[in-house]
């Protein structure tokens, strides 16, 4: 093996492309309007990310063996034998203890999220990743402890409201990917590499997406309620096509893995551009035009 694709492989294995769920950390800042807490928020986001690579790298070591059995998790760096289970397992470790020393040198509570945030990745690729309904409640639990974060590492106070929105919201695309890996998979493959899948079936999901869809559209309508946002009503049409899109591609283009899909389709990030400008009015309190 080149040293080239020694590199490829190791660089594979952090998944950087994965980062782009850390931004969740922004959030905060950006509803709450502190901009001064960018320096931290900005140190915040790394720490996360090298906990997430941490975790990836754990992941790919333990399950190299059943990830050759699936279509595309096959060509992860230590299945497809780029990088040693030996080389990940350290990578993982030293990573890890980077994080968690980045962490604490911001603030305490937030290290502890950060941990807590570690103990449930690890959990999800030891345990709960083979229990159904509590592998996607891991998932949106990852969700909502990054905006804790982006909260807590900037000392900024948040909606309730807000938290809820992404709880219900990250269950709903953690449901469209089990749907899209319910299909995906052969048999040999969902009883080696994702035995969650037994305990679902296509309607089941199906239900499942409806009633998470439902519940992040009305507490995002709530949210909007109870705060005093102008420009950020605008948005309302924005999540519900957001919404309808994602279950379009789920249903009927065969896709369902957000981390690339939801980058890939024009139309959802057409609306996450429009979404992300109104934010941006809001955030510096742009006058509102008057009604007429």
């Amino acid at each position: 093996m080149s040293l080239a694709s020694g590199v490829k492989g190791w660089v594979q294995l952090l998944r950087p492309h994965q980062y782009t769920k850390n931004v969740l950390l922004f959030v905060p800042m950006v509803f709450g309007r502190r901009w001064d807490a960018w320096p931290e928020t900005l140190l915040g986001f790394v720490a996360w990310s090298l906990m997430a690579s941490a975790i990836y790298a754990f992941n790919d070591a333990r399950d190299a063996a059943a990830d050759r059995l699936h279509p595309t998790k096959r060509l992860r760096p230590v299945a497809a034998g780029l990088v040693s289970p030996q080389i990940a397992y350290w990578t993982a470790l030293l990573l890890g203890l980077l994080s968690l020393s980045g962490a604490f040198a911001l603030n305490g509570p937030f290290a502890q999220l950060l941990l807590l945030y570690g103990a449930n990745a690890l959990l999800y690729t030891l345990y709960f990743k083979k229990l159904p309904l509590i592998d996607v409640f891991s998932i949106a639990a990852g969700f909502l402890l990054r905006v804790y974060g982006g909260a807590q590492v900037g000392q900024i106070p948040v909606s309730g409201y807000l938290f809820m929105v992404v709880f219900f919201l990250s269950l709903f695309l953690a449901l469209g990917k089990r749907r899209h890996e319910l299909l995906l998979l052969p048999p040999e493959a969902t009883q080696a590499s994702r035995k969650s899948l037994k305990g679902y079936s296509v309607y089941y999901l199906d239900q499942l997406m409806n009633i998470s869809a439902t519940l992040t559209l009305t507490v995002y309508i709530l949210y909007l309620m109870h705060t005093h946002f102008t420009w950020l009503w605008g948005t309302l049409p924005l999540v519900v096509l957001g919404l309808f899109r994602y279950y379009h591609l789920t249903h009927n283009q065969g896709a369902g893995e957000p981390s690339r899909d939801l980058f890939a389709d024009k139309m959802l990030l057409l609306i996450g551009a429009v979404y992300g400008g109104l934010a941006l009015l809001e955030t510096l309190e742009v006058p509102f035009p008057p009604y007429p």
